[in-house]
């Protein structure tokens, strides 16, 4: 599998454009809806200061794919990676026997999108999500977390045999907790999640994956942001040489969305 190198500068631009088909009736009338074949979203992604390994990685990248020919894995630089981020009873969401759910908890924003996760057994158990990314690059993975007998709460990514994990004390009162992982390896799908200890109920709000080495501001997300089928926005890059070592660029991606 081919994929974006993990190489992002801030500020970057992310739009997203849709499409609404109408259809009007002989009185007169309209009907809208949403023609959800026709999404798409698209990164502006400006560089500086690039080095040369850096921009070759980029570049042969895009000659590999021959422009917008091939598609390859993104990596939203932007986003929260996981899937339905505040629904934890989802279908993309795996979990051990013995873990208990409870939704519309009190969240640490004002809110009811924390879950109450209960470990029924003796033994450490987990809850995690799947995703198709890179091991080898770098993860923040984040989430507020509470227990009012406090506890043990464990942030983990695991890609095969490797596991990066981190285990924080929690107790009574909200705090946002972060493990900046890198399971390495050539593994192109890695696991994040959590582990409650045994015979602990904790509450769990904001979880929250981002390919970079801190986090930023909680981000609820929906759809993930992992696409697998990226496309370069354009047949042609440009380049400017800087200095010795140092180049400046833009490149836009695209996927259907």
């Amino acid at each position: 599998m081919a994929y974006f190198p993990q190489i992002a500068q801030f500020p970057g631009t992310r739009r997203v454009r849709r499409r609404t088909v109408g259809s009007e009736a002989m009185d007169g009338s309209i009907v809208k809806y949403a023609d959800s074949g026709a999404g798409e979203i698209e990164w502006e992604l400006s560089y500086a200061g690039l080095t040369d390994q850096e921009w070759g990685a980029i570049r042969e990248l895009f000659e590999a794919c021959e422009g917008r020919l091939e598609t390859f894995t993104f990596v939203d630089p932007f986003a929260n990676l996981l899937k339905s981020s505040e629904d934890l009873g989802a279908a993309v969401w795996l979990k051990d026997a013995g873990l208990g759910l409870a939704a519309g908890i009190a969240d640490p924003l004002g809110g009811s999108g924390a879950t109450r996760i209960t470990n029924q057994g003796a033994e450490a158990r987990a809850i995690w999500q799947e995703l198709p990314a890179p091991a080898s690059f770098r993860y923040a993975v984040s989430a507020y977390a509470r227990c009012d007998a406090g506890a043990r709460l464990t942030l983990f990514a695991e890609a095969g045999a490797t596991k990066a994990s981190k285990e924080f004390a929690i107790g009574p009162e909200w705090r946002r907790i972060v493990h900046s992982a890198q399971p390495g390896g050539t593994e192109e799908e890695v696991q994040f999640g959590v582990i409650v200890p045994g015979g602990a109920a904790v509450d769990v709000f904001g979880l929250q994956v981002e390919a970079q080495p801190g986090a930023s501001a909680y981000k609820r997300s929906g759809a993930g942001g992992v696409y697998v089928n990226a496309r370069f926005a354009e047949d042609v890059l440009t380049v400017n040489t800087d200095g010795p070592g140092l180049n400046s660029a833009r490149v836009r991606i695209r996927t259907a969305g």
